[in-house]
This record gives C-alpha cells, structure tokens and sequence, in this order.
C-alpha cells in the first residue's frame, strides 16, 4: 500500500498519525505547498503581534516526519491527480503514484476585485508566508478589511504591535456570520478598549498608492495606512479534486461519504476543504473549524488504512 496525503495541517497531520497506527510499514509522501511545516494557522496573528515565536507555532515537535516514517516534500505543490492512472503530478514535473490518496488542502483566502488589492503592502493571513510579510512589513497605520474572526484577530495583534488600525465592516456589525447584533455591540466595545478603531457599514472600494498602500477609499472617506490585511474569508480549496472528477457539493466543499471518500474510489478529503454530513442542519456542509478537521483526517485515515469507520458527522 502506497499512501499519499496533500496537505500539511490538521486534517493531514491527523491522518498521518491514524495511518500509522493501523499501518506502520506502508511508505506515505505527503506533499505541501507551504515550506514551513506543522505551524498552527490560528495561531499566526500571535505571531504578528511578537508574543509567540515561530517555534511555539508548532503543534507537533519537529521530528515528526522522522518518528512517522514519512516523506515530506515541502513547498511542492501537486498540479494534478489521476483518478485513472492513480498517479499525481507535482509542479516541478515528478509523478508519484498511489493506492490511497488524502486531498486535505483546506481553504484559500478570499481575494476581492477591489482595485489595487495587487499593491505592496496588501495581504491576507492565511499562510506562514502571509503572517512573514505582514510580520516584516513596518508603517504606523493598519486597516483590517473584514470584522471575521481573522479580522478581528489581526486588528488586535497589529494594535499590540503598536499600530494605528482601522477594523473595516461593510456589513452592520462585528463577527456578521457568528453573532447577532446584540451580542455584536458588547464585543465591539471590548475590541475599541483594545484601542482598534471599528468602522462598520462601509465598504472598501479602492486601494490607492503608486505601487506601495498608502490609503483605502470607502463609500464615506478615505483611510491613511501603509499595510491592509485582507480578511474576508476563506473558500474551499477544491481545485485539485475539481480537476480530478471528483464531485463538489452544494456549500463548495469536496463531497465525502460516511467514511471520508469522494466520488472518486481510493481518493479521500477532510478538513476545510470537505464537505460532510452536518449534523445539525441535517445536511452537507463544510464545517471549517479546527476540531472537525482533526476528526475528519482521523477517520478518513482509518479507512485509508483498511479500517472502515463511519463518521457521525460535523456540527
């Protein structure tokens, strides 16, 4: 049995772990297209805001592709899979081939059209490479675009960091997706204690700089700064399943069975990037949260492994 995994966090570490505890001589490759392995993402604002080293980032020790007996292939993005030939392609030209392969290649930062988002000084935060630009990048004035849970994050981090930050909302309240207004207001309040300035109902229409941020234009003003942290969330990085024929359920992420396969035999996904049976809205739905993930590669790496296990389902 040949094993390959595509992705590097909690999903792919969770499986790595299942597999080798059904199966502990089976070769496994895993391939991630960051360079910078078993970093936690959500920890990464504590990272821009100086009170976590890159070190304390890791939420597996350092030797852990050792101890697992697998091969990493770091800062190696797959391009394509073969659901037929049961081979995968990788953007330097090699080709390796499968038995059972894990897509665990989460989400992938929102970009909006808005004009001059390609200019210096403009990111999102998503990846080890993100948190590094934003971490090296120095100005005294910050705007946050998204009052998500990166957003607000970010916001705070930049404003220990000693930045002036703007916390831009185009919809009417903090944390839109997760609280109602009522609640929003209590929260808001304790991020401006923090000293971040709140700006909701507006919307970001345009960057301006010659070549490097210098402000952001809404519908009402425009916002001086010399970095933006894009946050407006996060989709389903599907396109490699999407490319390989496999199916794509109604809320964008790659649909699983009970027991974490796609529409494609020998071809799994979990985490951010999977779309599962939800149980509370008695449906499928892709549950991007950090426990799931963990639980989704768990199981899918147990059925990888020959032993079939259902899995309940998220909420």
């Amino acid at each position: 049995m040949r094993y390959i995994i595509v992705g590097g966090s909690a999903a792919a570490i969770s499986a790595v772990e299942t597999i080798r505890s059904v199966d502990q001589k089976s070769p496994i490759d895993l391939f991630s297209d960051e360079a910078t392995p078993l970093f936690s993402r959500v920890l990464l604002p504590y990272y821009i805001a100086e009170e976590l080293s890159k070190a304390l980032l890791n939420f597996r020790s350092p030797d852990f592709f050792e101890v697992n007996n697998v091969t990493p292939h770091l800062g190696v993005r797959v391009r394509e899979i073969s659901a037929a030939s049961k081979t995968i392609q990788t953007e330097d030209g090699h080709a390796y081939p499968f038995d059972r392969i894990l897509i665990a290649t989460g989400g992938k930062a929102i970009i909006p059209p808005i004009p001059g988002i390609d200019k210096q000084g403009v990111s999102t935060l998503k990846t080890m490479a993100d948190a590094e630009r934003i971490y090296n990048l120095s100005g005294k004035k910050a705007v946050v675009i998204g009052a998500g849970s990166v957003g607000v994050e970010a916001s705070i981090s930049l404003t220990r960091r000693g930045m002036k930050v703007s916390l831009l909302e185009q919809l009417g309240h903090v944390l839109p997706t997760v609280f109602d207004e009522e609640a929003a207001i209590i929260i808001r309040k304790r991020i401006e204690d923090l000293g971040v300035e709140v700006i909701t109902g507006e919307k970001a229409l345009k960057f301006t700089g010659n070549g490097h941020i210098t402000g952001v234009i809404t519908d009402t003003r425009e916002l001086e700064c010399n970095l933006v942290v894009v946050a407006v969330g996060i989709r389903p990085d599907v396109e490699l399943a999407q490319k390989a024929g496999a199916e794509i359920g109604f809320s964008g992420g790659v649909k699983v069975d009970s027991q974490m396969m796609t529409s494609l035999p020998d071809i799994y996904a979990a985490g951010d990037v999977a779309e599962t049976y939800d149980i509370a809205r008695d449906t499928g739905f892709v549950n991007a949260i950090w426990p799931c993930a963990f639980e989704q590669g768990h199981i899918a790496g147990l059925n990888m492994g020959g032993q079939k296990t259902e899995y309940p389902g998220s909420y």
